[in-house]
């Protein structure tokens, strides 16, 4: 009779925890995709990142460089439904001239650190990137860019806002 009482206690203490893990759903893989060294498609070029920098010649024969860099904005989240940590960054791109431009990259987990990049999108020249946040499949990105009629030499100034989304594998804004 002892018996039958203890393994009626224990079930009773284990159906909680089972209850709760199973309404969790599926949980996300902690591990998100090695950013730092991926490969990215920008502006019909294909870029791949050591230690989050790529460098080659601006130009055949060129003492100048076209420099390809990872910023610190981040964000992580699930973008594709898959209970995966997957990764939206923003990658800089100088050439020797006076600009510097700005895209948004996704980057859908593959699990284990690995990923794939969906083609980065050009979010300006010369802005100052806020902040990266990954929320019910969407990236958020808060932005300071010039107003309309300023010149590239003034300081952004203007807070923006854009939201952006994966479909078929691309990057899309939402209006």
């Amino acid at each position: 009779m002892a018996g039958a009482v203890r393994r009626a206690l224990a079930a009773a203490a284990v159906l909680p925890l089972l209850v709760t893990v199973l309404a969790c759903g599926p949980q996300i893989d902690a591990t998100p995709p090695d950013v730092a060294n991926g490969t990215y498609a920008i502006e019909q070029r294909t870029v791949t990142l050591r230690d989050g920098v790529f460098e080659e010649a601006a130009a055949p024969g060129s003492a100048a460089k076209s420099t390809t860099r990872l910023l610190d904005a981040r964000g992580f989240g699930d973008l594709a439904g898959k209970g995966l940590r997957d990764a939206a960054v923003v990658l800089t791109q100088t050439g020797g001239g006076s600009g510097t431009f700005y895209y948004l990259a996704a980057v859908l987990s593959a699990g284990g650190g690995k990923g794939a990049a969906a083609p980065a999108v050009l979010l300006g020249d010369r802005i100052v990137v806020e902040g990266i946040d990954i929320a019910n499949g969407k990236i958020t990105v808060r932005l300071m860019v010039r107003g309309p009629g300023e010149p590239f030499t003034a300081s952004p100034s203007v807070r923006a806002t854009r939201i952006f989304e994966v479909k078929a594998g691309a990057l899309s804004e939402v209006k």
